[in-house]
């Protein structure tokens, strides 16, 4: 579907919606449709990528896909996402104690939602710990699997550039079905779209000194903690409060990109309030 035509669907649902759905908030109902439509546009890029990494490597696809059910089903038996989620469910519910006993701004609410977070970090941090055997059991089990797949429709000259080739070809389906996306949003929101992506390009610019200078403080977090680590001689109390010393650290970072990062999203809202209407 071409974007004119795009377009043009959009705007008969946007009227459809303002018609029939005033009060459900059309312009949202829009941009959840292309929300949806973006997932659909991920998802065979996904299965695109799939089919070409098998084929790289000379194996019946369709049974590589019977490996993958089997990996996922494996993982899910360790418990692994499930105990993730109960640290995060147990941190959010703390951090929403500390907001609901101290007030904003205080001391005592930054500590105490300090603590949380290092708390599910350190519960988080245990369960890889616990569960690392039961992955690595599931990742060679599905190694093995795709091993006894039947051959594909016969092998490449050169596999490594072959899922080289499968990667680009990945990421670009990826980008195409982003730059779809927000062309869909901007056409859901009656905004001119060349308009809005030159606002998008100056986020962009915005945000990449701020990104460099978050890489930057967690690469010097990741040498700390490393050369904390070397020096616990192994001691597995020193070994953890580095790690946590360390996510603090990586954590403060992100805080003080923030300010940052928000500065660039005010100017980019604020850019695209100035855009034209979209062409008919």
């Amino acid at each position: 579907m071409n974007r004119t035509v795009l377009h043009l669907v959009l705007a008969a649902a946007l009227v459809a919606g303002v018609t029939s759905r005033a009060g459900a908030g059309p312009i949202g109902q829009c941009i959840k449709a292309a929300a949806g439509d973006y997932k659909v546009c991920k998802g065979n890029c996904k299965e695109d990528f799939q089919t070409a990494k098998d084929a790289c490597i000379n194996k019946d696809h369709d049974c590589v896909e019977a490996c993958r059910d089997g990996r996922a089903d494996c993982r899910d038996a360790t418990g692994f996402d499930a105990a993730i989620e109960a640290c995060n469910a147990d941190m959010e519910t703390k951090i929403a104690n500390c907001k609901a006993i101290f007030d904003p701004d205080t001391i005592e609410r930054d500590q105490c939602i300090d603590n949380a977070q290092v708390d599910g970090f350190v519960c988080r941090l245990g369960v890889r710990t616990e569960k690392k055997p039961l992955l690595d059991a599931c990742r060679k089990g599905f190694k093995s699997c795709v091993q006894n797949c039947p051959d594909g429709s016969g092998p490449v000259v050169d596999p490594k550039q072959c899922k080289s080739d499968a990667s680009a070809a990945y990421k670009a389906c990826l980008a195409g079905c982003r730059e779809d996306f927000q062309f869909a949003k901007d056409a859901c929101r009656n905004l001119d779209h060349d308009c809005v992506e030159a606002c998008r390009a100056g986020r962009s610019a915005c945000n990449d000194p701020v990104q460099a200078a978050l890489d930057a403080a967690i690469a010097a977090c990741k040498v700390t903690r490393d050369d904390a680590i070397a020096g616990c001689n192994g001691d597995p109390t020193c070994i953890l409060q580095a790690r946590v010393v360390a996510f603090q650290c990586r954590d403060q970072a992100r805080e003080n990109a923030k300010p940052g990062f928000a500065a660039c999203r005010a100017g980019f809202k604020g850019c695209v309030q100035v855009c034209p209407p979209a062409m008919p």
